[in-house]
């Protein structure tokens, strides 16, 4: 059984995603002596500049996993998808509830905000849409045979008498 049409496109947008990410990590868009205006959020703590870079690239490594996973229709792309999308909603909600008391960071506390809803329905959406083929056991291969003993075959033929006992009955 081939999986659906949506998680190949799924995966076809979770390898440009990884491409995206590779290029925002090494394209400077600016000569930046001052600061680093890279900014990258994971499990809900803030990283810049080259820990930032680092991130990313992780990131862009676990996005190509998953695309490579779901495109070879292997279980654990799904799993790892699942996991990443997760840890990705609780790191929002986790830098949101850090950086509130900052009054200084409500605009950045806004935009991750904003970004929640849709995590979530992408998260629930691959919920969905994976959980019948990760819980599901897959289609055997081979097709169950009932093996006919040759006991099985006399008691087929035999006709059932009304003074037998049945077992587990008294007459």
């Amino acid at each position: 059984m081939r999986w659906p049409l949506d998680l190949r496109v799924f995966a076809i947008m979770a390898g440009i995603w990884a491409i995206c990410l590779v290029m925002r990590a090494f394209v400077n868009l600016g000569d930046y002596e001052v600061f680093d205006p890279l900014q990258v959020v994971f499990g809900g703590v803030r990283f810049e500049g080259d820990a930032a870079r680092i991130v990313l690239i992780v990131e862009a490594g676990i996005f190509a996993s998953v695309a490579i996973g779901i495109f070879a229709e292997q279980r654990w792309g799904l799993l790892l998808a699942l996991c990443f999308m997760a840890e990705v909603v609780m790191s929002h909600l986790a830098f949101v509830i850090a950086y509130l008391p900052i009054r200084s960071e409500w605009m950045t506390v806004r935009a991750t905000a904003m970004q929640g809803p849709t995590i979530v329905l992408i998260t629930l959406y691959l919920w969905i849409r994976a959980s019948d083929l990760i819980f599901d056991a897959p289609p055997s291969s081979m097709k169950a045979r009932r093996v006919r003993v040759p006991q099985d075959q006399k008691a087929i033929r035999e006709p059932v008498r009304a003074d037998s006992a049945v077992v587990g009955f008294e007459k």
